[in-house]
């Protein structure tokens, strides 16, 4: 049986993952998989010499949401949570759907464009699953759910070697309890991951810890009831817990306002967290406690949320503010929070996240120079180094 022939991307580093960086190194593809990670001399197949800069794993970014990307730069983000959202909803509902399909693909081809191959992608409307595939992104569509029932369908599209198809419930404080469990259920038995979106602001901590308030007031408004909700409870966080839906296939998405009990329980139960930093100083003025979450061992990976909220879908916007923001960060924990860790959360780390043998041929390529792996990392991480180059394998490219 003849060999599959080979690509050898070759740079002046290859960063195999946050914790091991090669000088002068090469990562060989045959049949769209990587089969050798090394460097020197790398042997007989069709040389590509990206430059002096680094060959990094493509980009994944946990948790956005592409279809209110007919939103971007519309909306007021200083007025409260609540009041974004009633704006973000009326704006909504005057696009029609070929607007918010048309600009949710111009956003996620500037999202592939930037290195960003893999994506979490949480949809209430559903209109971005086949969007999500002839994009060519990789990783989990999520179909989103909130308020008292599950929807007449729970036909999922069908997954594939590069994406596959899962459930999120928006919020602890938008979906029935009821409903959350089954989601989770459903997502468990399948061996999916479930996102949620926790702990992201004022207005939901107040709904869950007493059961009032202008969150209580809006759910009244669009008639949904919540009067058999176990309201009032400790936090969020607490409440997802006494309803047994903590646990490693859980994508806990934001927890702005999780305190140190909270994070400890959530490491505890080696839930997945993701950080939207820029989504979370936009909207509420306010970060995670990053630092506790890191000392506490708490598996996190980074997302950029919607345009919305931020003004770009970039993975590289995303790391430089984390790293502006926590300079404690090494640069190599944050590095691996936007692949490996993302791919982790998304359930797809056997395939992306990082530049090893038997995983995808996904890689970026960044013209940034260092004299060393650490100053490489450093910059990195700060965004320095120009525009990115994305490579698909051959294969994925026909598909």
């Amino acid at each position: 049986m003849p060999l599959m022939a080979s690509i050898i991307h070759k740079a002046g580093w290859v960063v195999v993952h946050g914790h091991r960086v090669i000088r002068d190194g090469f990562v060989r593809v045959a049949g769209g998989v990587i089969t050798e990670v090394g460097t020197g001399a790398a042997g007989n197949g069709t040389v590509v010499d990206h430059g002096e800069g680094a060959l990094v794993p493509a980009f994944v970014n946990a948790h956005t949401h592409l279809e209110l990307s007919a939103l971007a730069g519309r909306l007021s983000t200083g007025q409260g949570f609540e009041s974004w959202v009633r704006e973000l909803l009326a704006l909504r509902q005057e696009q029609t759907r070929d607007h918010l399909r048309r600009e949710a693909r111009v956003a996620a081809d500037r999202m592939i464009k930037a290195g960003t191959l893999v994506a979490g992608e949480v949809s209430t409307l559903g209109i971005t699953a086949d969007l999500f595939r002839d994009a060519g992104l990789a990783g989990v569509w999520f179909s989103e759910v909130l308020g008292q029932h599950l929807p007449e369908s729970m036909d999922l599209p069908p997954a594939d070697q590069w994406r596959a198809s899962s459930f999120a419930a928006h919020a602890p404080h938008t979906t029935a309890p009821e409903v959350l469990c089954r989601l989770k259920q459903m997502c468990d038995e399948r061996g999916l991951p479930f996102s949620i979106h926790l702990a992201e602001s004022p207005e939901e901590a107040e709904f869950i810890q007493t059961g009032k308030g202008r969150w209580a007031d809006f759910l009244s408004e669009r008639g949904i009831g919540f009067f058999k909700w176990p309201v009032p409870s400790k936090s969020p966080v607490g409440y997802l817990a006494d309803l047994g839906l903590l646990g490693p296939n859980l994508l806990a998405v934001h927890l702005v306002y999780a305190d140190a009990a909270d994070i400890e329980m959530l490491a505890r139960n080696r839930v997945h967290g993701c950080l939207c930093l820029r989504s979370n100083m936009a909207l509420h003025g306010r970060m995670p406690d990053v630092a506790r979450m890191v000392d506490a061992g708490f598996y996190l990976c980074l997302g950029t949320d919607s345009l919305a909220c931020v003004d770009s879908l970039s993975m590289v916007d995303e790391m430089a503010f984390v790293a502006y923001k926590c300079p404690a960060l090494r640069p190599e924990d944050l590095l691996n929070m936007a692949t490996i860790n993302g791919a982790a959360a998304l359930g797809v780390a056997d395939r992306f996240g990082s530049l090893e043998p038997g995983k995808k041929g996904a890689l970026v390529y960044l013209p940034v120079k260092a004299e060393n792996p650490k100053a490489l990392l450093e910059r990195i991480v700060s965004g320095e180094g120009g525009p990115v180059s994305t490579w698909w394998p051959e294969e994925r490219k026909r598909e």
